[in-house]
């Protein structure tokens, strides 16, 4: 029996510990990027509800819609802006930050973000 229960222990104490360094992106967050030579500059407000994330981003005074989800450390989410469709599939890092790739229209760029 103690075996038994020491091992239930451990196995909680491991969900415990997986649970508590999951990623959590919810915030505010300051994106910069670049596609093709022009400048990728906005604000993201990000909510993250178990894997799934929602928020807003705000591209020239202008809010848009923003859906996505995290795995581990990988973030993905994406938003429609001056008839546009951008897609980020980013990082988390060490600092907390993210960084990672854009695509929107058939070309691709890079961004960095930090959490504010």
């Amino acid at each position: 029996m103690k075996k038994h229960l020491y091992a239930l222990t451990l196995s909680l104490f491991v969900v415990a510990a997986t649970t508590a360094l999951a990623a959590d992106v919810s915030g505010t967050w300051d994106v910069k990027g670049d596609v093709v030579g022009n400048p990728v500059n906005f604000t993201c407000v990000l909510k993250q509800e178990n894997d799934k994330l929602s928020g807003t981003a705000t591209v020239q005074g202008t809010d848009s819609p923003v859906t996505g989800s995290v795995t581990d450390e990988a973030v993905t989410f994406e938003f429609d802006t001056g008839g546009y469709h951008l897609v980020f599939k980013g990082t988390l890092d060490d600092t907390g930050g993210m960084k990672g790739s854009i695509a929107v229209a058939g070309a691709d760029g890079t961004f960095t973000a930090t959490k504010k």
